[in-house]
């Protein structure tokens, strides 16, 4: 009887290891986020969001976006290689960054309109360096289907980033607390995924030559020369919000947005994130061996509609009082804010873990345009906001612009799919 529980399909199986084994790592932070929410004040997550969203769109600057092709390569030699391409761009240019901190640090807060980041600027590159070295290992990982390498390192993230900034609110330590936590868990998921691959691939890493990282530097040149800017718009228009509710309006009202991504981020991270995980490595094996991956394109986005109907729409009804009775009246106004924004979730959900398919079949002109568009919409969307000077009407406009796109790029994706892959890889 139990047998016919066990999924029988390799991707399935997959599947089930990676989300489950990464439950807990998700399920911790909203565990905890009740009592951060009594801790902390908007104020204090508005300047950690704040200084998260600077350095979520530098850390996709510093791996030349180069951890995107260590799924390609056909041999493991080479794609071990392009892992440690990215590994040593993520030191050298959050090097650099460091020293452009040093040098600019108060010209760089008051350009983005917040000069309570001064202070919180010269941690950004330590975040971009661990973030960079992360993906890059996390890629590798991807490829070698060791999802179970993925799913510890993960729950080590979670855990001490969790108890630290536990930790530092209770000593009152204010967004200081909020800030070292996530360094903390950067640190140990970093550590811990090193010491895994290290320790299972050795003979692998030993291999490692600096003439043929040069040699495949070149041959992937494509992946820095569209996806840093494609990648860099997708970033900047995801984290625009944050910056630019906590520049037109408050520090207060980037919490209450911030909130609302850490409490609906959770199952995109868990399900979505998993199946994503999975798709990319299907997908890369189903266009070096067969043209397209149209079938398992097919198949994943089943999976996440199915998952995703029924939740989202309950969500949509009962998240302001839900809001307002986990983390506290004070934050009622967070759950209005996820009200408004469940369509553009949804969308999110469905259509974000198999966006990739472009890059895997070497069309990533397609992805740079698709990037280039909403960041200028989401870029116009805030103009017309600062203009109403209305958070909530902003965010409407926010949520329209960017559920329409996510339908534009499930189609893009789907269309692409089916069709022979222009990579020469």
């Amino acid at each position: 009887m139990l047998r016919k529980l066990v999924p029988k399909s390799t991707y399935a199986r997959n599947v089930i290891t990676l989300m489950t084994g990464t439950a807990f790592a998700q399920a911790l932070p909203i565990a905890v986020s009740p009592i951060l929410t009594r801790l902390y004040t908007p104020e204090e997550f508005g300047v950690f969001a704040m200084y998260l969203a600077v350095a979520s769109i530098l850390g996709v600057l510093v791996t030349g976006r180069y951890e995107l092709a260590i799924l390609i390569p056909k041999q493991d030699r080479d794609a071990i290689h392009i892992a440690a391409l990215s590994a040593v761009l993520s030191v050298l240019l959050s090097g650099l960054l460091l020293l452009v901190v040093i040098a600019f640090n108060q010209p760089i807060a008051q350009l983005l309109g917040a000069p309570e980041l001064s202070a919180w600027l010269y941690w950004v590159p330590a975040s971009t360096l661990l973030s960079g070295i992360y993906q890059s290992l996390n890629y590798w990982s991807n490829r070698k289907s060791q999802y179970k390498r993925l799913a510890i390192s993960r729950t080590a993230q979670s855990g001490s980033a969790s108890l630290a900034q536990l930790g530092a609110g209770y000593v009152g330590a204010g967004a200081a607390g909020l800030v070292g936590g996530q360094l903390a868990g950067q640190v140990l998921s970093t550590a811990v995924l090193t010491r895994l691959i290290c320790q299972e691939d050795k003979a692998l890493i030993q291999t490692i030559q600096k003439n043929r990282i040069i040699a495949l530097a070149k041959k992937y040149l494509n992946f820095p020369k569209y996806l840093i800017v494609a990648h860099g718009f997708n970033t900047a228009s995801s984290q625009m919000p944050v910056m630019l509710l906590g520049a037109l309006f408050n520090s207060a009202t980037a919490g209450f947005y911030t909130l609302t991504q850490r409490v609906m981020g959770a199952p995109m991270s868990l399900v979505a994130g998993a199946l994503g995980d999975v798709f990319r490595q299907e997908a890369s094996y189903a266009y070096a061996h067969h043209g397209n991956c149209k079938a398992i394109y097919t198949k994943t986005l089943k999976r996440l509609l199915l998952i995703a109907v029924i939740p989202f729409l309950v969500f949509f009804f009962i998240a302001p009082p839900l809001f307002s009775f986990v983390f506290g009246a004070g934050w009622r106004i967070a759950g209005e804010y996820a009200q408004i924004l469940t369509p553009m979730f949804f969308l999110k959900f469905v259509t974000s873990p198999i966006s990739q398919v472009a890059v895997i079949a070497g069309q990533q002109k397609i992805d740079l345009w698709w990037q280039i568009a909403l960041f200028g919409l989401v870029a116009a969307t805030f103009i017309i906001g600062n203009l109403l000077a209305n958070p909530t009407h902003t965010l409407i406009l926010f949520a329209v612009v960017y559920s329409l796109m996510y339908l534009i790029a499930g189609f893009i994706n789907f269309k692409i799919s089916g069709e022979k892959s222009a990579s020469s890889y």
